[in-house]
């Protein structure tokens, strides 16, 4: 069943639009799962991970963390963003995996403005969240499949819109 065209969750606002989902797990709740889950439900789906933009660059293996790290973690963003929005401007529906909090979260908000194509953005978190985290959905009690559950809802009511 193709969710885009039967009124189910569609990140990109309606008609077969594409979109993207930054998908952040800073503390482990689990992304993996509910990333791959998402991507199955948001047909088509694309399934990034930012891990994996960071692996092909070869500059040894410097700890992302480290000030030294800094233009090789810009570029694997900037490189991961331009990926999903260029999958995005072609009708998919792309769940970005994150492990911490992108610290170019302006990357992906500029390649929104530029293309046109939505972006969501959705902390997964065991435990309460602070208070002023709206994009912060609490995970303690969830399975992945309920997790999943939580963001498709979400989309529908565009509670984690970040930029469009």
């Amino acid at each position: 069943m193709n969710r885009t065209t039967v009124g189910g969750p569609e990140l990109g606002g309606g008609r077969g639009a594409g979109g993207v989902l930054v998908l952040v797990d800073p503390a482990g709740a689990g992304n993996s799962p509910v990333a791959e889950l998402l991507a199955r439900e948001l047909d088509p789906g694309v399934h990034l991970r930012t891990d994996d933009f960071l692996r092909v660059i070869r500059d040894g293996r410097l700890p992302p963390a480290r000030p030294e790290a800094d233009r090789r973690n810009a570029t694997a963003l900037a490189a991961a963003a331009q990926a999903a929005f260029a999958y995005a401007t072609r009708g998919y529906q792309v769940v970005v995996e994150a492990p911490a909090e992108p610290a170019a979260l302006d990357t992906f908000r500029r390649e929104s403005r530029t293309t046109g194509a939505a972006l969501h953005y959705v902390v997964l978190h065991p435990g309460a969240a602070p208070e002023d985290a709206t994009h912060t959905l609490d995970t303690t009690a969830l399975t992945p499949e309920a997790t999943a559950a939580s963001v498709l809802a979400a989309l529908t009511r565009r509670t984690h819109l970040l930029g469009w």
